[in-house]
């Protein structure tokens, strides 16, 4: 409780529903980390409805777009039997990268939350603007740091792990 209330002090414009989808976004986060991938979750949704979700999937797959911000908006696409995302709103647990980031523009995404910034990659606030870029076609609302640490925390531990397994794995062979 404490936690949404330091979000909805922070901004008025997050909504207990927005908090609702933020916490499934994290969950499915949680399911790609066990999976062994980037623990990142994503979910589009339409006033309460859920259109969509998915967690990173390109260890599994491959596949080098199977962005868990990707996956959510091209079903939620599907789902809606239409390109457009008109109404939407998709909640991330990590900052869109730039190709993330203009899919969300591409898609006319009404808005963007997300919880843990991306000094690498950001492409909402971090290193780019893409989002809200008054160049392109489409803008999309842009809210930052929801359940900010929650999202850290499974990021860091996730890589925390994985440098550890790779030290052991050299050791090992050493």
């Amino acid at each position: 409780m404490a936690q949404l209330r330091l979000a909805r002090d922070r901004d008025p414009n997050v909504s207990a529903i927005d908090m609702a989808m933020m916490e499934r976004a994290i969950e499915l986060a949680q399911q790609a980390a066990a999976r062994g991938e980037v623990p990142v979750g994503a979910v589009v949704y339409r006033g309460n409805t859920i259109l969509a979700e998915a967690s990173n999937n390109r260890e599994a797959t491959r596949d080098p777009v199977g962005h868990a911000e990707l996956l959510a908006m091209s079903a939620a696409g599907k789902a809606l039997q239409d390109w457009r995302l008109s109404g939407c709103t998709l909640a991330v647990t990590l900052e869109p990268c730039p190709m993330c980031a203009g899919a969300m523009v591409n898609a006319r995404l009404d808005r963007v939350i997300y919880g843990a910034s991306d000094p690498k990659a950001g492409a909402c606030k971090t290193l780019f603007r893409i989002p809200t870029d008054k160049r392109l076609n489409h803008e999309v609302t842009v809210i930052d740091g929801v359940l900010r640490e929650r999202c850290a925390n499974l990021l860091k531990d996730f890589f925390k792990r994985r440098r550890a397994q790779n030290r052991a794995r050299l050791s090992r062979t050493a």
